[in-house]
């Protein structure tokens, strides 16, 4: 599973916004050189960046790098700094959480319509599923976080930024 996960973080994220970039280049290009345009580039190219900011979102958990403002908190002891990390992430599981329940609901909703996108002519359905598989990523992120931040020491957060 962190295998997986790890991959479809790190390359397949990659992959799309490479894959978009070029394909939106290449659409400018056509369009205002040649003036000639493929039709479903840009559909593709806003799925792909749509699936790219969620699996990318898991990827900045991973990597510590949502923004936080959390100059306060490190003024505070390291026991009371623990404590508003984990409350950090139990905040931000719940919110994911949630985002999972509903990305869900919705995807089972727009499947049973049967809708398909104009150009690209797949099930609509698959450029929603980006919302509750990123969501669900993320969540699986912010547990390891969680277990990682409950295991570590009081403190140990301050000393290995310094």
């Amino acid at each position: 599973m962190k295998r997986v996960l790890w991959f479809l973080e790190t390359y397949f994220t990659g992959v799309l916004m490479l894959v978009s970039s070029l394909m939106i280049f290449l659409q400018v290009v056509l369009r205002y050189v040649f003036s000639y345009s493929i039709i479903w580039v840009e559909e593709f190219a806003r799925y792909s960046i749509v699936w790219f900011i969620f699996l990318g979102a898991s990827l900045a958990v991973r990597e510590g790098k949502h923004a936080s403002v959390d100059v306060l908190i490190r003024l505070l002891p390291p026991r009371v700094q623990k404590f508003f990390d984990v409350l950090d992430i139990v905040i931000s599981m719940i919110f994911t959480l949630v985002v999972l329940w509903f990305g869900i609901r919705m995807v089972v909703r727009i499947g049973q319509i049967g809708n398909i996108t104009p150009a690209l002519q797949i099930p609509m359905y698959i450029p929603y599923l980006a919302i509750p598989i990123g969501a669900l990523m993320m969540t699986w992120r912010f547990l390891e976080k969680l277990l990682e931040t409950l295991r570590a020491p009081a403190g140990q957060k301050e000393r290995e930024a310094n």
